[in-house]
């Protein structure tokens, strides 16, 4: 299950609650981390047994917290939200008085604070206008046009991402023609190429687990053998992979 594209790909209902359900595996997925909970089982959480659908929605409110929180922390680049409008919805949703909310910003009077909050309603109508006449749009859309999701963690969300599905198929058999496994012919020098080749080595590495240095060298010489040290070095710089500070530990940050 690819969680950026089970994120991006989510309702707002789901993006609110914070998970989705998938029929192909009858599972319940946490979209912020990918943990599944599948129906049938009964899970314990806290000493209390719960079915899946219960229990996903513990899993979010004790591993993440509130979504709110959650969907505000993420960058501008993904929500289009200034700092001050995420703090001015933070005092809204908390239910905070116009009053208190001049004394937290600094700044304004209530009456400022009102047409925030009524140029954020605004902005939300014309959201959901947007949403459908896309919706519509990718409705005509064959599945090889439709883009590949962006990881979530991408620095930079630009022209180089912008690749379809028979782009980026197309751009694996060229640079794999061994295979998914690898090894890779080499790392093209444009940008748009290379990101989707990284991200196909991502798929090397599983959510959640630590890697040392050495087991993520192993890994990479499967694709680049003379030059795993420069894989691993733009994994780090496309935010696929985080790692400590002292570089002794990995792990997958999509």
């Amino acid at each position: 299950m690819n969680i950026s594209e089970s994120f991006y790909n989510a309702s707002s209902t789901e993006l609110k609650q914070g998970y989705a359900y998938h029929a192909d595996t009858e599972s319940y997925y946490c979209l912020v981390c990918g943990e599944q909970f599948e129906e049938g089982i009964v899970y314990q959480l806290d000493s209390r047994f719960m079915e899946a659908h219960k229990a996903v929605a513990v899993h979010i409110t004790k591993q993440h917290g509130s979504m709110l929180e959650y969907l505000l922390a993420l960058d501008k680049k993904l929500t289009g939200l200034t700092d001050l409008q995420k703090e001015l919805i933070g005092a809204f949703a908390s239910g905070m008085s116009d009053a208190d909310t001049v004394k937290m910003t600094g700044g304004g009077s209530a009456s400022t604070i009102r047409n925030h909050r009524f140029a954020l309603k605004e902005k939300a109508k014309q959201a959901k206008l947007f949403l459908a006449i896309i919706e519509l749009m990718d409705g005509g859309l064959a599945a090889g046009q439709k883009f590949v999701p962006v990881h979530r963690s991408a620095p930079l969300v630009d022209e180089r991402y912008a690749l379809t599905r028979d782009e980026y198929s197309a751009l694996l058999t060229k640079y794999l023609p061994q295979g998914l496994s690898g090894p890779l012919t080499g790392l093209p020098r444009k940008e748009k190429r290379k990101a989707a080749l990284l991200r196909h080595v991502a798929t090397a590495f599983k959510k959640g687990r630590k890697y040392k240095e050495t087991e993520v060298n192993e890994l990479l010489k499967r694709f680049m053998p003379e030059e795993y040290v420069t894989l691993r070095r733009y994994l780090v710089d496309y935010e696929f992979l985080a790692r400590e500070s002292d570089g002794s530990t990995y792990w997958l940050n999509v």
